[in-house]
């Protein structure tokens, strides 16, 4: 069931917007070599190869984000709330809601019990940055003061 609700969420809240179809649409390069190593990008100040073009910006990437967070909003909303949720998940259960698409492949790290959700981003996030971390009470888990 997990691999179906992947598929569904995939179609609702990426497949189907309104600014990946926008950025989908409009004329796709012909490549007689295949691998499109044959195609550039002229620009008023250079030609650009294919492979180092920018396929979208910054503004499309965060328009397109935007509009996939509210979706996946609207998605969990929708399966949180009972009973609408309760019959997604039980259709879920019985049949594939989105047969034509290719399931979940399996990657490292989904072959087996998924981790709490907080540990692995937040690990990534620390790690990354060096947050100052206050020493905490370890009978309450109060901050103690120190910095």
């Amino acid at each position: 069931m997990r691999k179906r609700l992947a598929k569904f969420i995939a179609l609702h809240c990426f497949r189907n917007t309104d600014v990946l179809e926008d950025l989908h649409s409009g004329e796709a390069p012909i490549s007689e070599s295949g691998d499109y190593s044959d195609v550039k990008v002229i620009t008023p100040d250079r030609e650009i190869p294919w492979s180092d073009l920018s396929r979208f910006g910054d503004r499309e990437m965060k328009a397109l984000m935007i509009d996939v967070v509210n979706r996946c909003d609207q998605v969990l909303a929708m399966l949180f709330s009972a009973p609408v949720g309760d019959r997604l998940i039980g259709e879920l259960g019985r049949r594939d809601l989105v047969p034509d698409r290719s399931d979940p492949e399996r990657t490292r790290g989904t072959d087996h019990e998924p981790q709490i959700a907080r540990d692995l981003p937040m690990k990534r996030l620390a790690g990354k940055r060096k947050l100052k971390r206050r020493e905490t009470d370890k009978v309450r888990g109060r901050s103690s003061g120190k910095k």
